[in-house]
């Protein structure tokens, strides 16, 4: 839940333009005439929309997380008070976002491009550019171009309206691969079949596939504690949806051998009994119930729910530090 809390948070501010699109002035940029992609087919399917050789592709169901008796009014509160542009640009993601989907790349360093679904005004940002009108966090909204659409930065960070449906977002270079996509008319699925298919899982509010392949994870620790267990990591899938009396979390690690798998296992159970220390001791970990780990050659599959007191007092604690 923890994890769903932040990606909703950290994809909401993408919404708004939160990633930086390289502040560069409007003279910098050569403006091209994009391809005859219509408005419907922007709106069609965020996804055709991504750039392909993503590391990780996120999916979360806002307008559900929002609505949750459990955690959406917190939830509404803290991106509200966090982003800094909002009603003066025709702006609140509580109202206004859907469906937040993200890609995370390694072009130049790290890389995101993310589509976000719901209902958007330009005009207004529009008019805050012109009118050099401030923002409720500070600073001005500037227009630049960039593949025959208009970009709009604040502080070095931007977004680009393609429809009054559709936003994209993203860092300097994820942003710009996806305008490309556009301007070429190159709206079509680029993700891997398995992302995909673990992101739309029927019923999941949220979902996560990431392909570590090509990563080296043998020597990643958090603090002093090692996590030897990722060594050989292929893939990762999460899921979650809200059950009562809190949420349910499912997903798999794909090793590239069966001993892989099992010291996986045992970094599942090893790391599960250190959050059950932590929350007993802080009160802000959440707590984990009903793990359910299992392994099938060289695959872990796990799942277990996050109870509804948890949840309410680790956003509590954002929501404070939020202030």
């Amino acid at each position: 839940m923890r994890f769903f809390a932040v990606v909703l948070t950290a994809a909401t501010f993408l919404a708004a333009g939160l990633v930086a699109c390289g502040g560069e002035s409007e003279n910098s940029v050569a403006p091209q005439t994009p391809a005859d992609v219509k408005p419907e087919q922007i709106d069609a399917d965020p996804l055709a929309l991504l750039p392909g050789s993503a590391i990780a592709v996120t999916n979360v169901d806002a307008r559900a997380f929002y609505a949750s008796a459990t955690l959406g009014p917190q939830l509404a509160r803290i991106t509200e008070r966090l982003l800094p542009i909002g009603e003066e640009a025709g702006f609140r993601p509580s109202r206004d976002v859907d469906r937040i989907v993200l890609g995370s790349y390694a072009m130049q360093g790290v890389d995101v491009a993310a589509v976000v679904t719901g209902r958007f005004d330009e005009q207004k940002l529009d008019d805050m550019a012109k009118k050099n009108t401030p923002a409720k966090g500070g600073g001005q909204i500037v227009e630049s171009t960039y593949a025959g659409r208009t970009l709009f930065t604040l502080n070095n960070i931007g977004m680009c309206v393609l429809t009054s449906h559709t936003l994209l977002a993203g860092t300097e270079t994820g942003i710009r691969r996806a305008l490309d996509r556009i301007k070429e008319g190159r709206v079509k699925r680029s993700i891997p079949e398995w992302m995909i298919t673990t992101i739309e899982t029927q019923g999941a509010e949220g979902a996560v596939a990431a392909d570590f392949a090509a990563q080296n994870l043998a020597n990643l620790s958090a603090g002093p504690l090692r996590l030897d267990w990722l060594k050989g990591l292929q893939k990762v899938r999460v899921i979650g949806n809200f059950k009562e009396p809190g949420m349910e979390l499912a997903g798999s690690l794909t090793y590239d051998t069966a001993e892989g798998a099992q010291t996986g296992k045992r970094g599942i159970e090893s790391a599960h009994n250190l959050a059950t220390m932590a929350s007993a001791f802080s009160g802000l970990v959440p707590k984990i119930q009903g793990l359910d780990v299992q392994v099938a050659d060289t695959s872990v599959q796990w799942k277990f729910s996050v109870d509804d007191q948890s949840m309410r007092t680790l956003l509590k604690a954002v929501e404070q530090y939020a202030l």
